[in-house]
């Protein structure tokens, strides 16, 4: 249940990401103090978090989906808010950084749950 972001400059995505979450362009997204994100509306706030990783040969950034620690499982609604939600920001905002993205079905590097 990754997203795999094929780009020229993965560290470039990650930083401008970052900077559109702290400058307030990305306003529905939240950064925590060790770089994962969440989606930061009163419903979904906290309730998972993505956690970016860099794969320098295969020029991606991958984000994968990490449950609450609390959370038994990560439900097919939870998935599918957050991983629609990071999609359409990417689109919406960084489409001229990266040539395709892809969510996965199951479970792939780097998934945490």
């Amino acid at each position: 249940m990754a997203i795999i972001i094929h780009t020229d400059n993965p560290d470039l995505l990650l930083d401008k990401i970052y900077e559109a979450i702290d400058t307030r362009k990305a306003d529905k997204w939240v950064r925590t103090v060790d770089g994962r994100l969440t989606y930061g509306t009163l419903l979904w706030k906290n309730e998972a978090f993505f956690k970016p990783q860099i794969w320098i040969d295969e020029n991606q950034l991958r984000f994968g989906l990490i449950k609450r620690k609390d959370r038994k499982h990560i439900t097919s609604r939870l998935y599918t808010v957050f991983h629609s939600k990071l999609i359409e920001m990417l689109l919406t905002y960084f489409d001229g950084y990266f040539r395709n993205v892809t969510a996965t079905a199951a479970k792939a590097e780097p998934d945490a749950f």
